[in-house]
């Protein structure tokens, strides 16, 4: 299937090829990956720039070290996914951080608890994804520095207070993220027509449903709002909708699980390799060892109800896939 890929994406990818710096680079990768359309034709493609991505990353993150400056404001991107809590002030984000990932945080019914940004690790089944808690966004006020982290996130949280005013809420969150010329997207949308600001996508989170009358201003939120961004309505106090969060959050990270079966031993299914969807058997052996793919003689795949099969290197993962790598 071909890629029909837009105008947009030869836009950017032409800044990409003109960037000089790491970073620069992953801007233009990362507005190529929101702006190309998601079909069966863009899958290898996408996966060959989320790895462009994630190498960069780490090359940017050696520059900053050979500097030898501490980046307080810089998060290391672990487990299979990195999700930012963006929100103004009071909105719940602490209290969210702390009941998706039982780590300890700051949560206090005063705003502005949080200073720094604070990651810690959700699980989801055999998996472990990034949540990283942010200082408030303060309209006018927020720090320069966010701007970055938001950027190499793979996917935003916006959180509101349905305690609040939800709604004006959201407006001002939204006002001040395209300030920092960020456009938050539905996973899978495609960039608007202007281009001006980077495409991230992110989902609405409406927290502190166990309060008086938060049920209803729920509805009134997934009215104006429903449309615009994928909604969850949760308690974090009390856990209302923190599973669904949990399951929309890996769905909206488009990942697969591969296990690793050694020949003639059985497949290790309590580590498995995390890639993007449309990933394939050498991206797989890519991710194993940088080279491996050029000394890979074939692969099986072993599927749950049927005899083991041979696949081909551009064979397209799905998640729980259990392969056998040969070299010989």
């Amino acid at each position: 299937m071909p890629a029909n890929l837009p105008p947009l994406y030869f836009e950017a990818e032409k800044e990409y090829r003109a960037a000089k710096t790491p970073q620069q680079k992953i801007e233009a990768l990362e507005r190529m990956l929101a702006i190309m359309p998601h079909h069966k034709g863009t899958d290898h493609l996408r996966a060959e720039l989320r790895t462009r991505i994630a190498k960069l990353t780490e090359e940017a993150e050696r520059q900053r070290g050979a500097g030898g400056r501490t980046q307080v404001y810089t998060v290391r991107k672990e487990g299979a996914g990195q999700v930012m809590l963006v929100g103004l002030p009071n909105a719940g984000k602490s209290a969210l951080l702390a009941a998706l990932t039982s780590a300890p945080a700051k949560v206090a019914d005063y705003p502005y608890t949080t200073q720094l940004p604070q990651p810690a690790m959700m699980p989801f089944e055999d998996i472990q994804i990034q949540l990283v808690d942010l200082p408030p966004i303060t309209p006018g006020e927020t720090p320069g520095w966010i701007r970055g982290l938001l950027r190499q996130a793979d996917l935003l949280l916006l959180v509101v207070d349905l305690a609040a005013d939800p709604l004006a809420d959201l407006r001002a969150l939204l006002g001040e993220l395209e300030a920092l010329r960020l456009e938050p997207v539905p996973p899978g949308a495609a960039a608007s027509a202007e281009g001006l600001s980077i495409p991230k996508e992110a989902l609405l989170v409406a927290n502190k449903l166990d309060l008086p009358g938060a049920g209803d201003i729920a509805e009134l939120l997934a009215l104006e709002e429903g449309e615009r961004l994928p909604l969850l309505v949760v308690s974090a106090l009390r856990g209302d909708g923190l599973e669904e969060l949990r399951r929309a959050v890996v769905d909206a990270l488009r990942i697969v699980r591969v296990y690793a079966k050694p020949p003639g031993r059985p497949p290790d299914l309590d580590r498995p390799f995390i890639l993007p969807q449309g990933a394939t058997i050498a991206d797989l052996a890519e991710s194993i060892h940088r080279d491996l793919p050029q000394k890979l003689k074939y692969a099986v795949l072993w599927p749950a109800d049927r005899p083991a099969v041979r696949v081909a290197r551009d064979y397209s993962l799905r998640d729980r896939d259990v392969i056998e790598l040969h070299t010989g």
